[in-house]
């Protein structure tokens, strides 16, 4: 699974947390925590799920499964504002 930022967004990063501004329906978003970490993850490129995976083990003190559990809420969350995109399912 391939997750990319919409590219119709603005962001702004804070120490603690990104503040995203939507900007086909100009809603805003405070990113902090996972949510956070993976939009920065993604900033620049689309990235696999599992690398993302991967670099939060090694960075992160949490389990696979604690971090599989923490990623997919993220994704989830970020998918249903609209802020990232999925572009294969596989």
């Amino acid at each position: 699974m391939k997750i990319i930022r919409n590219q119709e967004t603005a962001t702004t990063v804070l120490e603690n947390e990104c503040i995203v501004l939507n900007l086909d329906n100009g809603q805003y978003f405070g990113l902090e925590g996972a949510l956070k970490e993976l939009w920065i993850e993604i900033e620049n490129e689309r990235k696999d799920k599992k690398d993302i995976l991967i670099k939060w083990q090694s960075a992160f003190d949490q389990t696979e499964e604690e971090l599989s559990a923490i990623l997919n809420e993220a994704i989830r969350e970020l998918t249903h504002h609209k802020l990232i995109k999925i572009e294969d399912k596989s």
